[in-house]
């Protein structure tokens, strides 16, 4: 069985930039979340590497979720610089590694993430794993065909979710993740949710 990997690069440079102290390169550029990002790929080119890799950005231009919802990620803020210059610098990490990345103005790269799974989904003789630390992806999970990998714990440690994960964690079925997401909201992107209705409520109902 050929493995497909799928890596939300954005959600993992921002865990490695929070996960690691802010190392500095000998000119006094910030480099932490390049060399977390760095350790995840030899990590896993070493321990278990994948037949395919690629790559997934997030762009700075406003989503088609800003256009239907203006509070989207209102409350959000302004990205640091030094986080910033190290996104631009990972693009370079991943030609250097001979990864794919693919970027759309208007998308997330979870939208990307998700395109690519839909279309590589029925290739027999493929599992697809996605890497990301968003764990909106698990809504993607199908079977022992799709499964997402996340962080556990930092950036060394992360857990494989496949079906029975996810409905161990949230008590539902990884379709259902859309509709739980609806009732509940989500803080982390300004949605709100049904007043009155939290996660156990939720899933109840689901």
């Amino acid at each position: 069985m050929k493995t497909l990997l799928l890596i939300d690069a954005n959600a993992l440079i921002h865990r490695a930039f929070h996960a690691l102290p802010p190392l500095i390169t000998p000119e006094g550029e910030p480099i932490g979340a390049i060399y977390g990002l760095s350790s995840i790929i030899l990590k896993i080119l070493k321990n278990n590497p994948p037949q395919y890799i690629a790559a997934a950005f997030d762009r700075p231009e406003p989503t088609f979720r800003s256009q239907l919802f203006k509070d989207y990620k209102a409350h959000r803020p302004e990205t640091s610089q030094d986080l910033i210059s190290q996104i631009i610098k990972a693009r370079q990490i991943f030609n250097k590694f001979s990864i794919t990345t693919f970027e759309k103005a208007g998308f997330e790269a979870d939208d990307i993430i998700g395109t690519l799974v839909k279309g590589f989904q029925k290739e027999s003789g493929l599992e697809i794993t996605i890497l990301t630390g968003d764990l909106d992806t698990l809504q993607l999970v199908q079977g022992q065909k799709v499964k997402v990998q996340a962080p556990k714990k930092g950036i060394s440690e992360t857990i494989i979710y496949d079906e029975k994960a996810v409905l161990e964690r949230f008590g539902l079925k990884p379709k259902q993740i859309p509709d739980y997401k609806g009732l509940v909201g989500d803080t982390s992107d300004n949605i709100p949710g049904i007043p009155g209705i939290g996660p156990k409520t939720a899933a109840k109902v689901l």
